[in-house]
């Protein structure tokens, strides 16, 4: 039973914003598992509604059970009910997209999107899973996550080039994150996007551990034109409002 769980959860992995359709040679394949082991565990899936098969290429992509379970997680999420006004009211004043994030795995994980009321020309399909070295939302993480922590992820760093401004170098990066401490955001300047950039805080909890990030996304000439000191400062000072509501209460100066 253990292993046919384990087996089924494989499966599910393989399914990505990249490759969202396989078929059951295709799965067979990726797993090295038998087509009649991989047919019986997704005719089990599809089943429950994880699994939805497409009539006419009879490949699979996931399914409506999947949607609901994440939109359940969502809604109750610790960090999205104490983000979630915080983060609207931002998008709101400075009419820009907001995102919240946690780390899962070396990678940012979008748990809460917020597009302002009148939409974006920016792309909106950036997530759930974002890079975090060459992302502002990533790198407010870095940059606040346990020095072992860290090195575990510098050892496993693989760099992808994404534009002409992506860093790619272990030292500048370092550089980079020291920066970001000091100055309390994060900032990504066209190096996971062309025409995007955004500014992220790190977001603490009770006794001041990491636990999230927040980002404002926009094109360049918003996000470090004559606007960035502003938005910069709300950006914190909202950082600073969910910490709060997470039971984190820097202490102030003597």
């Amino acid at each position: 039973m253990i292993q046919s769980i384990q087996r089924a959860v494989e499966i599910l992995n393989l399914f990505s914003l990249a490759r969202p359709n396989w078929g059951i040679a295709e799965i067979s394949r990726a797993t090295g598992l038998a087509k009649t082991t991989v047919h019986n565990i997704v005719s089990t899936l599809s089943q429950g509604g994880f699994l939805l098969q497409n009539t006419e290429t009879r490949k699979y992509t996931l399914g409506h059970k999947i949607f609901t379970l994440g939109a359940i997680m969502a809604g109750t999420m610790d960090i999205n009910l104490k983000a979630s006004g915080p983060a609207h009211q931002i998008t709101a004043r400075t009419g820009l997209i907001s995102r919240v994030a946690v780390w899962d795995n070396d990678a940012a994980l979008v748990t809460l999107n917020v597009n302002p009321k009148y939409g974006s020309s920016l792309s909106q399909q950036i997530g759930p899973r974002v890079v975090a070295y060459c992302s502002a939302i990533g790198r407010a993480l870095l940059a606040h996550l346990a020095p072992s922590d860290l090195e575990i992820y510098l050892e496993r760093w693989k760099p992808v080039t994404f534009t002409p401004h992506t860093v790619t170098d272990k030292k500048e990066l370092l550089r980079i994150l020291d920066r970001t401490r000091r100055q309390g955001y994060a900032l990504n300047d066209q190096e996971l996007a062309p025409g995007q950039s955004a500014i992220a805080a790190a977001i603490f909890r009770s006794g001041g551990t990491l636990a999230a990030s927040i980002c404002l996304t926009s094109t360049p000439e918003v996000i470090t034109g004559s606007r960035m000191p502003e938005l910069v400062a709300d950006l914190r000072s909202t950082a600073a409002e969910i910490s709060r509501y997470l039971g984190h209460y820097p202490a102030g100066p003597a």
